[in-house]
């Protein structure tokens, strides 16, 4: 694929998804891990969508599969970013069109309620370590991965720093958690020929996991608010915590159902939509995500309702027929009245 090519798909995936991009600070974090721009760059993200589901949707298989779509802009034609995996993660491009088949899946029902009553207005730099060990290197168009398995922290800094990725030191104090769980990095880095002016182009992750989980402990270290919606696929409806703490404050389920017999059912049998919100990243995320089954599998989101007024002239069609009961009422005992005063 054309670097070119790429790069308008993104622009327009980005304008049909209603990205909103707000700037941030130079070598901050976006939810997903830390934004790398090269020294003297700026680099600004937006809302993150990321698809979270089991390889093939068989969760006995142990394979997580994360397909991330970021809004970024950049000031420079080298952006990086480091996404942090709990095993070794092979990369690869993303497909756009699965972010638009979910779309389409879970554009909620219009249920019309027809309102007969309501009366309604009218018109209303660190030591030298052990230097990280490069798994693979993949080509993406005009982005490459490298994926690294960390033993030491100082090492895996000085690598970064050699290798362009300008991380805030507030981003590279939060990498010493990881590398003492073992976890591994995929280092991304746009490397076309002009900054970027839209996004990311769509990136698939998979590695092995007992869980499902979503990197978040590293945009602790962002300066402005971070938004961030996961569509997570599994057997069941999911509920999401942080990892060994509680459940996110500000974060809601704005949509969950089976998907068994629709467009995105590969992915998984019930899907769960989450809409995380973090005004103060540093004191609001309290680790990385993940997720579990829920007591039961109640629908949420699928539908909305439309109250449809049935009135004539502003007044309520209940009420007309109330009024024209009681008219009726009173009509038929005036004329029992009328009748039986005549008789008499």
């Amino acid at each position: 694929m054309r670097s070119t090519d790429v790069r308008r798909g993104i622009a327009a995936l980005i304008l049909a998804a209603g990205f909103a991009v707000a700037p941030v600070a130079p070598a901050a974090a976006c939810a997903c891990g830390g934004v790398a721009p090269s020294p003297g760059s700026e680099v600004a993200v937006g809302e993150e969508h990321a698809i979270i589901s089991w390889q093939n949707g068989d969760r006995q298989g142990g394979v997580e599969q994360i397909d991330l779509l970021l809004g970024v802009l950049s000031t420079d034609v080298e952006t990086g970013l480091i996404f942090p995996t709990p095993g070794p993660a092979t990369v690869s491009l993303g497909d756009r069109a699965d972010f638009e088949a979910i779309d389409r899946v879970t554009t909620p029902k219009q249920v019309e309620e027809y309102d007969w009553w309501t009366f309604r207005a009218l018109g209303d730099g660190a030591p030298g370590g052990a230097p990280p060990e490069v798994l693979s290197v993949v080509q993406l168009g005009p982005i490459e991965a490298v994926t690294l398995a960390a033993s030491d922290t100082a090492g895996l800094q000085i690598w970064l720093v050699d290798n362009g990725f300008a991380l805030s030191p507030e981003v590279t104090a939060l990498l010493e958690g990881y590398v003492e769980r073992g976890w591994f990095f995929v280092a991304l880095k746009l490397t076309g020929d002009a900054p970027l002016d839209g996004g990311l182009d769509p990136l698939r992750f998979t590695f092995a996991s007992d869980e499902l989980v979503y990197p978040l402990e590293l945009s602790r270290a962002a300066t402005s608010p971070q938004t961030v919606r996961v569509f997570v696929f599994d057997d069941h409806r999911q509920r999401v915590s942080f990892a060994g703490a509680g459940s996110p404050a500000a974060s809601f389920t704005s949509w969950a159902a089976p998907v068994v017999d629709t467009e995105v059912a590969g992915f998984g049998d019930y899907l769960t939509v989450f809409e995380l919100y973090f005004d103060e990243p540093d004191s609001q995320i309290l680790g990385d995500l993940e997720f579990a089954d829920t007591l039961n599998d109640e629908v949420t989101g699928t539908e909305y309702r439309v109250t449809v007024p049935v009135g004539l002239f502003g007044i309520p069609l209940g009420w007309l027929l109330v009024g024209v009961a009681i008219v009726g009422g009173f009509g038929a005992l005036l004329v029992v009245a009328i009748v039986g005063a005549k008789r008499s």
